[in-house]
C-alpha cells in the first residue's frame, strides 16, 4: 500500500494499531481509518499479489462451506468461504478476502477445516454485505458443554494428571448423583 502511494508510513502504523486493537483485518482498518477507497484497495491488492478478483454479487457461494468458517471470524476478518475443490488428494477452500495477507485468519481456517486456503480478493463492504446475507440463520460456532457437576477446578488450581484408566474401578454417575443430575447426564 505504501509502494502504491495509497498510504504513508505514519498512517499505516495508525491503521495497524487500530486493526490489532479491534481484531479486524488490515484491509478493513485501511478503509475505515486510512481513508483508502474500497475499489482502489481491492484492485491494488489483486494486481500486486497476482490474485483473482471476485464480484460477490455474481459469484456462487456454497452454503455448506459457509458453515465451515465461524461467523465471528468471517465478520471481523472480512472473508467469505466460496467453495471447496475436492478433486485431487487435498481439499482446497476458495475464500474471498479483503486482506489476502491476513495469515492468522488463513491459518485458523486451515487448522479448523483441514483445507488449504486459496484466497481471492473482494471489496471490504461487499464481503461485509455477503457475510450478513449468507450467515443469516447459520450456526457455525461450537457451543461448549456445561461442565459435569463437581468437575470444575477453582481458579488458579493446576489441573492434575488424569489417572490411568486401567487402574481405576468402574464408576457410574447414577450411583451418587441426585435424580435431576442423573437425568441431565
Amino acid at each position: 500500500l505504501v509502494e502504491a502511494g495509497l498510504i504513508d508510513e505514519a498512517r499505516l502504523r495508525h491503521v495497524r494499531r487500530y486493526a490489532r486493537h479491534n481484531g479486524v483485518c488490515l484491509a478493513r482498518a485501511a478503509v475505515e481509518q486510512g481513508g483508502i477507497a474500497e475499489e482502489v484497495l481491492a484492485a491494488t491488492l489483486a494486481a500486486r499479489l497476482r490474485l483473482g478478483r471476485v464480484d460477490l454479487a455474481r459469484e456462487s457461494v456454497d452454503e455448506d462451506v459457509v458453515r465451515e468458517v465461524p461467523h465471528d471470524l468471517a465478520e471481523a476478518r472480512r472473508l467469505l468461504p466460496l467453495g471447496i475443490d475436492r478433486s485431487g488428494t487435498r481439499r482446497v477452500m476458495r475464500v474471498a478476502m479483503a486482506d489476502p495477507l491476513d495469515f492468522d485468519a488463513t491459518e485458523e481456517i486451515e487448522m479448523s477445516t483441514g483445507c488449504t486456503v486459496e484466497p481471492v480478493v473482494a471489496r471490504v463492504g461487499e464481503i461485509g454485505d455477503a457475510v450478513s446475507r449468507y450467515y443469516r440463520g447459520v450456526i457455525t460456532k461450537m457451543i461448549p458443554r456445561r461442565p459435569v457437576f463437581g468437575s470444575a477446578l477453582p481458579t488458579g488450581t493446576p489441573a492434575a494428571k488424569p489417572p490411568d484408566p486401567t487402574t481405576q474401578p468402574h464408576h457410574n454417575v447414577a450411583d451418587e448423583a441426585a435424580p435431576e443430575l442423573a437425568l441431565r447426564a
